[in-house]
């Protein structure tokens, strides 16, 4: 009987083994296999399983055994490695690694075919730009500080004039927070911003509750969906300092960078006060007292009930970082994006690190592996080489640059 285009498996034959039973054959295998398996390939194929399993063991539901695993799974997988803010390369290399432990699962008979390899599981996959190492956007130091200038300008003249508008000091010394961690800590945005599609602790947003200003440290739920120490460079600090004050959150539970759409904080507000059974009426009522015929911001009628706002999406603050490049003058030669991406900072964090302490400590603060922090910054070091090659011709004899020359 033919295979379920869906599944990967058929009706006359089914294997109940767990994935994870068989992943340490699969590494003892490919350490025995062509050269160059055994050693950085071997490493890096287990870390990817792992991460496949994990991303497995999250979902309710997700099956366990080669069994039960479908295309929809992997389709799912591929949809979840693209939205990590990492390069088009380095997702695809991380999916190859899983779909080379499943080809090896359907040459074993775990699986009558390989599901990863279905035009339909590969769908959410960036398309191959041909972009190489150093090609990646990566904030330059000129627009760094620009754009720090711009955003530090913006809410010095916005806490000046609180009195008059407290909302607009919240969301300027919220956008200065936003673009001074993203530029010194190295953080990926979707460790401090929320995911509308995955509502787990960790992706809703950074909250103040995360964050250790006196030691300079944050927690974020990390790429291996595990809770990290993150660096908080002092840098950073004041301006996080600044929006606690202006924000007042009422509670720890509040995120750090709150949406600030009026449909979004009205929509919290109402739900919320739903919960502590106040009626629809009730909650219309308070709303257009204290806003629409009052003097406070949505905001503010939260933090006065104690309502929780959303944090900002990953998609919200992509649309903030368009605007303030805009509003900062700041031009790029960008096909792709046109815009200061939240991962132009992380990798122009990494490459400040690279130049100055080297690849291991880039790899601590970036959260990799120093080897792939070396895939991504290989154009330093390559030019690192072409200086010391032409210094190593200025120093040599006489001849020997007259015999370069012919």
């Amino acid at each position: 009987m033919p295979s379920d285009p869906e599944t990967g498996s058929d009706d006359t034959e089914t294997d109940a083994t767990a994935i994870a039973s068989v992943v340490e054959d699969y590494l003892l295998d490919k350490g025995k296999g062509r050269d160059g398996e055994s050693g950085n390939y071997r490493r890096h194929a287990e870390r990817e399983i792992d991460r496949f399993l994990d991303f497995l063991s999250d979902r309710p539901g997700s099956p366990t055994t080669f069994e039960k695993l479908s295309v929809a799974d992997l389709r799912e997988y591929a949809r979840y490695l693209s939205r990590q803010g990492w390069a088009e390369g380095t997702v695809k290399n991380y999916y190859a690694h899983v779909s080379g432990f499943l080809g090896w699962a359907s040459r074993e008979g775990h699986l009558p075919a390989n599901p990863a390899q279905r035009t339909r599981a590969k769908e959410p996959l960036p398309e191959d730009t041909g972009r190489k190492s150093g090609e990646q956007q990566a904030w330059s130091p000129k627009h760094r500080e620009q754009l720090l200038s711009h955003v530090d300008e913006r809410a010095r003249g916005a806490v000046e004039a609180i009195s008059d508008d407290p909302q607009a000091a919240i969301k300027a010394c919220r956008n200065r927070a936003l673009v001074n961690l993203l530029c010194f800590s190295g953080v990926r945005g979707a460790e401090i911003l929320a995911d509308a599609d995955d509502d787990r602790r960790g992706r809703d947003g950074l909250r103040w509750s995360d964050l250790s200003l006196a030691d300079n440290s944050l927690q974020v739920l990390a790429k291996k969906q595990r809770w990290d120490d993150r660096a908080l460079p002092a840098p950073a600090v004041p301006s996080l300092k600044r929006l606690q004050q202006v924000l007042d959150p009422p509670s720890e539970d509040w995120p750090v960078f709150p949406s600030l759409s009026y449909a979004t904080l009205v929509q919290d507000f109402s739900n919320s006060l739903l919960e502590r059974g106040y009626d629809t009426e009730e909650i219309e009522e308070i709303r257009l007292e204290k806003v629409s015929e009052g003097n406070l911001s949505m905001i503010e009628l939260c933090t006065e009930h104690g309502v929780a706002p959303s944090a900002m999406t990953t998609h919200g603050g992509r649309d903030v970082m368009k605007r303030l490049t805009d509003r900062a003058g700041i031009e790029l030669d960008d096909d792709t994006h046109g815009y200061l991406a939240p991962h132009g900072a992380r990798r122009a964090a990494g490459e400040v690190m690279v130049r100055k302490y080297g690849h291991g400590e880039a790899a601590r603060l970036l959260d990799n592996s120093e080897q792939v922090v070396r895939e991504h910054y290989s154009h330093i070091e390559a030019g690192e080489l072409a200086d010391l090659a032409a210094e190593a011709f200025e120093e040599a004899p006489q001849s020997d640059k007259q015999d370069s020359e012919e």
